[in-house]
């Protein structure tokens, strides 16, 4: 059996997760910075929620 499989990653997690950790990302460039390492550790799609 075959299984392909893909990432996907919300960048800025859901609802109240900045006041849940102080590891999101808030800022553009935070966000950005968060998206490319993402990619670099093989997701395939990145979202943010806003």
């Amino acid at each position: 059996m075959n299984w392909e499989v893909f990432i996907t990653c919300a960048i800025t997690g859901a609802g109240d997760t900045i006041g849940r950790s102080d590891q999101v990302p808030v800022t553009p460039e935070q966000i950005a910075t968060s998206a490319i390492d993402a990619a670099a550790a093989g997701a395939a799609v990145v979202h943010i929620h806003v």
